[in-house]
């Protein structure tokens, strides 16, 4: 070595890579807890009804929800299966529309009984206080499953498949770091995320 220590040159300094667009949507529907979901009314037809909507993510990144039968959203979707979650980044103070913000749209259906135990603890594990009706009779497990997806930052519409592979997990503490993660910035070269 011909040089002493201290810090590196540029040409030492290796790229830090940065997640994926998908990594950084499915990190933001991660770290969110709560949406709003939309369904099509059945009282006015081709009207949206929005409702705040807690959520839990499957193993496929699909958001899973703990919704009552009498609710007007549940009796929605079960006239009309289509409908979207927008997720917006927790804790934001700044203004709104600088968050980070998220809709996937897809067909929210029940939960099969082969997934409902994975997605019965996936939703508690999120959402503690919902051990107390989880049981109610008239509660039920469903779940979006997600055709496309928006993120108004750049590529816009997505394919579902991008995002299905992606790791949130890989992307979570990077984002946290910065002051808005989810905003688009040039993708650089990078290794594939493991969870």
């Amino acid at each position: 070595m011909s040089r002493h220590a201290g810090p590196p040159r540029a040409d030492d300094t290796p790229a830090v890579p940065e997640p994926t667009f998908a990594e950084r949507a499915r990190t933001l529907a991660y770290l969110g807890r709560t949406g709003a979901l939309a369904t099509l009314s059945r009282r006015h037809p081709g009207h949206p009804f929005a409702s705040v909507m807690p959520y839990a993510l499957d193993d496929a990144g699909r958001p899973v929800f703990l919704i009552s039968s009498m609710a007007m959203h549940t009796q929605n979707l079960e006239a009309d299966a289509r409908a979207s979650l927008l997720v917006m980044q927790p804790d934001w103070t700044g203004d709104p529309l600088a968050a980070g913000r998220l809709t996937l749209m897809g067909d929210a259906r029940r939960v099969p009984d082969p997934d409902a135990a994975a997605a019965r603890e996936r939703y508690l594990a999120r959402h503690e206080r919902a051990r107390y009706w989880v049981d109610f009779e008239d509660f039920g497990l469903w779940r979006l499953d997600v055709a496309d997806l928006y993120w108004p930052t750049r590529p816009r519409w997505w394919p579902w498949t991008g995002w299905a592979s992606s790791c949130a997990c890989a992307a979570a503490s990077a984002c946290r770091a910065r002051a808005s993660p989810f905003r688009a910035r040039s993708p650089r070269p990078r290794r594939a995320a493991r969870c």
